[in-house]
């Protein structure tokens, strides 16, 4: 089953629930599943179809959505675009990808002759808000209703997302419909997701986090999205969940870090219709973790993921026990192992790479083949991650593989000191990165940034981790910052700090 025959069969089982609500549009299956139709013809009128890539670069919205299912109607692959990148690094993708088609909104007007240019005139435009001179207009694409004609295997490309580029250049992660809808009713199992859950939706709709558990993993249960265009204002994430009655919350740590630091009145807390929160995208710090249960009835899950893995690999159990540092345990049909330098398995406890075999594994890196052969090996998908499982079978990350200092031949793990730093009281965040010393062959430099209305000085905080940290693990750099450089989903950029950004 491709994730257009899902809609399709979830608008068949559930025809009038509530799919979708965005600033007061609402819309349920029936609706939502003729407009991805009429996109996909529209599509087809000019000249999309099977095997080809349609970029979209739209802000959360209706038609993300309804773009998104189109393109899987119509065969074709959706390649969502991260609405902050800069037009050289739009056309990069676009190129990479070979994108025959741009899904955009007005707002985005400033961006279309560069990317025109950078990609010789080959893409043909499709406006979903406001106007661009030469672009198809969406509403007319889809008001030509009919259905797409774009049947696929299951084992086609039905989407193409673009790595972070926090390590170099962004590699295409070529994910199948077996892919993405194997990993979506795989999370729904692990989370326990009836069609009577209501998803609230402000993280951006393009980042594969998002995408799987907020909109395919609704879609292919029959729950409900509940989409706000941003974060921004806080208030009305907030109002999402009260007026929304949301009771599944997806966010990144930024977001819990701000909330735990939040007093509710026990009324509004008691009226919240929660009964789970989740948290992905980054490290979620303990410190964070702790201030929330403290302060919140519902239980907050950190799991863990990557773009190669559909995204979701292991979360914490909502049911039993839930071990704080760790990010639970991979869910059903997903595979984890540990293993050395050698690709030897390592036992219980030892730190090694972690490695992930299940269908939710890509298929490869679009048009990088050596990537492709370094990253799966054995069916086995080898993630750059360092981490350990426990007796129980708990997963615990400890930090990326290329982030690995060598203190005096010594391994240190970047994210045990952030760990250490983010529990001092006046911190609000903390990167460490690893930095030449010949003294030393290697060292850490910590980046760090205070709260508001506190100070903290670089002595004030060495004290503070000489009782939490060995001696060769504590930095012996401190940057302090106003803020730290990040992704949009609140992953430092430490390519940037160790450039010197």
């Amino acid at each position: 089953m491709t994730l257009g025959d899902r809609l399709s069969k979830t608008a068949k089982d559930y025809p009038k629930r509530v799919a979708l609500t965005f600033e007061g549009r609402k819309l349920n299956f029936r609706e939502l599943d003729t407009l991805a139709d009429g996109f996909a013809a529209g599509l087809e009128s000019i000249g999309i179809g099977r095997g080809d890539r349609v970029g979209i670069l739209l802000p959360n919205s209706v038609e993300f959505v309804v773009a998104f299912f189109g393109v899987q109607k119509a065969g074709a692959a959706a390649v969502p675009l991260n609405t902050f990148l800069t037009a050289h690094e739009l056309t990069f993708i676009l190129n990479d990808s070979g994108c025959k088609a741009l899904v955009l909104s007005a707002e985005f007007n400033d961006k279309v002759e560069p990317l025109i240019k950078g990609t010789a005139g080959t893409l043909k435009l499709v406006c979903a808000h406001g106007d661009i001179p030469g672009a198809a207009p969406f509403d007319a694409l889809v008001k030509r209703g009919g259905k797409g004609a774009g049947a696929v295997s299951d084992t086609a490309p039905a989407s193409i997302v673009y790595t972070s580029g926090t390590t170099g250049y962004p590699k295409g992660a070529v994910l199948t419909h077996v892919n993405l809808l194997s990993n979506a009713l795989s999370a729904a199992a692990a989370f326990k997701v009836t069609r009577r859950d209501r998803f609230l939706l402000f993280l951006p709709m393009f980042h594969s986090f998002s995408l799987l558990v907020c909109i395919i993993l609704p879609v292919a249960v029959g729950a409900r999205i509940i989409a706000l265009k941003s974060v921004r204002p806080f208030s009305n994430v907030v109002k999402g969940v009260l007026f929304g009655r949301a009771t599944f919350f997806v966010a990144i740590p930024a977001v819990y870090n701000l909330l735990s630091m939040k007093k509710f009145p026990r009324l509004i807390l008691w009226l919240l219709p929660l009964r789970l929160c989740v948290s992905g995208a980054a490290p979620l710090p303990a410190d964070t973790l702790d201030r929330f249960a403290k302060n919140y009835p519902f239980p907050l899950l950190e799991g863990y993921g990557l773009t190669e893995t559909s995204p979701v690999v292991s979360c914490n159990p909502l049911d039993g026990v839930r071990k704080p540092g760790s990010v639970g345990i991979p869910i059903p049909g997903v595979e984890v192992k540990i293993v050395d330098d050698e690709e030897r398995e390592l036992t219980k406890g030892e730190v090694g790479e972690i490695i992930v075999k299940g269908p939710n594994v890509m298929r490869g890196y679009l048009n990088n083949e050596q990537a492709t052969k370094e990253a799966i090996r054995g069916g086995w998908l080898f993630t750059g991650d360092m981490g350990r499982l426990d007796k129980d079978g708990y997963l615990y990350i400890v930090d990326r593989k290329n982030d690995l200092i060598l203190v005096r031949g010594m391994n240190v793990y970047p994210r045990e000191i952030e760990e250490a730093i983010y529990s001092h009281p006046k911190v609000k965040d903390a990167a460490v990165v690893g930095v030449d010393d010949p003294a030393h062959g290697g060292t850490a430099k910590a980046f760090v940034t205070v709260r508001d209305g506190e100070t903290l000085t670089e002595r004030e905080l060495k004290e503070y981790l000489k009782s939490r940290l060995a001696s060769y693990k504590l930095p012996r750099q401190y940057e302090f910052r106003e803020s730290l450089p990040m992704t949009p989903t609140g992953k430092v950029l430490k390519r940037e700090l160790k450039a010197g950004g």
